[in-house]
């Protein structure tokens, strides 16, 4: 709530008992209260200190002239700290004077130049956009607030905002404060950025106990360490949940993530509970820098307790290798081809995206092994530990039946290690690319005499909608194409064991 006490200093009361809902100013809002605690504060203070937070030494020297002296005196440059500077674009114009030095006139500012801030409020009060409340009011496009869109753009980013758009004191200083708030990583001109949204009193402890914790200094490439991360979105927003949830179990020791955290984090993932009960959001925002800041994607995220008993599962699966956390981190890391100097990872894209979604990766897994790994030089198979993963995925997301399950898995292994033994990866491709079930059908046959090995029954059992086993058969022929083109790689290796070498093929 702000206090307006005269024209020259407004205060402002800080507490997290009236959350705005928006989750950039919440966030903003939370930061700002385990800074300067709950009570009432001036807006001035509060704004040097987040401004004195926002700026950083660029490691430029610049020349200004002192009056007092009479002397050229150099000074450090200082602006917005990356990515910041792309969204807060104030500068600082001070007096310019002309001396003259060795016979050549130049001009000089008569004091070092410090970008700074300023409330440019309304002398009538309105309604506050986003708190409801009444007073002087800043315009939203007179202030630093990140992912200002147009309204038939992104609309949902603001689903109030009907021509201008007023910030009360208190909602404008926790969105300047959003900005310290963020977890984000570069990659090249595209940049992330991330925040977690859940009760604001749960959210102060894990602002404490994970988010900052979490948080690096120094350099353009992100102030989180992820284990990949990429140019798409879904891709690194998989990356950061692999390393949300190896928190709970304090594997990740290098962040010193406390007791406390974790069982925040636990309990805000639904680690025992059904639901938990201040589930854990993340918003996910990804653009390009150029003059400034161009979105291109904004992502919500919901159902991480979900995600995370996948996760849990996952690793239950996979608890013969040394380390199942990395195991599964290595799994979705593998989706991407080496082009030139750099690696393509549009296809791990597609598969973290569905995922995410608690869709079908299935076809773009397929197309992973078909169109990028099998055409490389030396074609390794998929990383050790990815068929138990996805294989339990199609099961519980997808509700593929077990025993189908176990038949393609068995069979596509026999059928990869024959068309190897005979030289006849053509065949595969053709399995792949069937375009109708009776096509699918007649390929089935022809594997059955040309490679002589027995097609299971349950395969050519077409119900009813075409579907095999109650799968759409589509999909069954994906999957069976997946594992085949696997087992032929293992075996094009020189390793014919099912399921590969136990912990071979870490992805780099």
């Amino acid at each position: 709530m702000a206090k307006q006490e005269n024209k020259a200093k407004i205060s402002i009361e800080l507490d997290l008992d009236h959350p705005t809902g928006n989750f950039w100013i919440d966030n903003g809002l939370v930061y700002l209260v385990n800074q300067f605690g709950k009570g009432v504060f001036g807006s001035e203070e509060i704004l040097n200190h987040l401004v004195g937070k926002l700026l950083q030494e660029t490691g430029n020297k610049g020349e200004y002239y002192d009056e007092v002296t009479g002397e050229v005196k150099e000074y450090d440059k200082v602006n917005w700290v990356y990515p910041t500077n792309y969204f807060i674009k104030s500068v600082d114009s001070p007096p310019k004077v002309k001396i003259k030095i060795e016979g050549k006139e130049r001009e000089f500012p008569t004091s070092p130049p410090r970008p700074t801030l300023k409330f440019e409020l309304t002398k009538s009060q309105n309604y506050c956009h986003f708190c409801g409340e009444k007073s002087r009011v800043a315009k939203i496009k007179m202030w630093m607030f990140p992912f200002v869109v147009t309204q038939d753009k992104f609309s949902n980013f603001y689903s109030q905002g009907k021509g201008d758009i007023f910030l009360c004191p208190r909602c404008a200083l926790a969105g300047l404060a959003g900005y310290l708030t963020w977890l984000w990583i570069a990659q090249g001109k595209t940049v992330h950025f991330f925040l977690f949204y859940s009760n604001l009193k749960e959210l102060q402890v894990f602002h404490k106990e994970v988010i900052e914790p979490s948080q690096i200094s120094g350099g353009k490439g992100g102030n989180v360490k992820l284990p990949f991360y990429g140019p798409y979105l879904h891709e690194t927003t998989i990356a950061l949940l692999l390393k949300l949830f190896n928190y709970v179990e304090g594997q990740e020791e290098e962040d010193q993530i406390s007791p406390e955290g974790r069982d925040l984090l636990a309990r805000l993932l639904g680690a025992e509970e059904v639901v938990p009960a201040a589930p854990l959001t993340l918003y996910a925002v990804s653009g390009v820098v150029g003059q400034a800041f161009d979105m291109k994607s904004f992502q919500e995220f919901s159902r991480l307790h979900l995600l995370y008993r996948l996760y849990k599962a996952w690793k239950e699966k996979l608890v013969k290798a040394p380390n199942p956390h990395q195991t599964v981190v290595n799994i979705f890391r593998q989706f991407q081809v080496r082009e030139g100097n750099q690696y393509n990872t549009l296809w791990r894209e597609k598969v973290c995206w569905a995922v995410l979604e608690f869709t079908d990766p299935f076809p773009h897994i397929e197309s992973f092994l078909f169109e990028g790994r099998a055409k490389e030089k030396s074609p390794s198979p998929l990383v050790w530990g990815t068929e138990e993963v996805f294989q339990y995925y199609a099961k519980e997301v997808l509700s593929v039946d077990e025993n189908l399950l176990k038949i393609l898995r068995g069979f596509g292994y026999s059928l990869g290690t024959k068309a190897e033994e005979k030289k006849d990866m053509g065949l595969l491709y053709a399995l792949r690319n069937a375009k109708n079930v009776e096509e699918f059908l007649k390929i089935l046959n022809d594997i059955q005499f040309r490679l002589e090995i027995t097609i299971p029954e349950k395969l050519l059992e077409l119900g009813q909608g075409e579907r095999i086993a109650g799968t759409p058969w589509l999909r069954v022929k994906t999957l069976l194409s997946i594992f085949a083109m696997n087992s032929y790689l293992r075996a094009s290796s020189g390793n014919k064991k099912e399921g590969g070498e136990e912990y071979e093929q870490s992805a780099e």
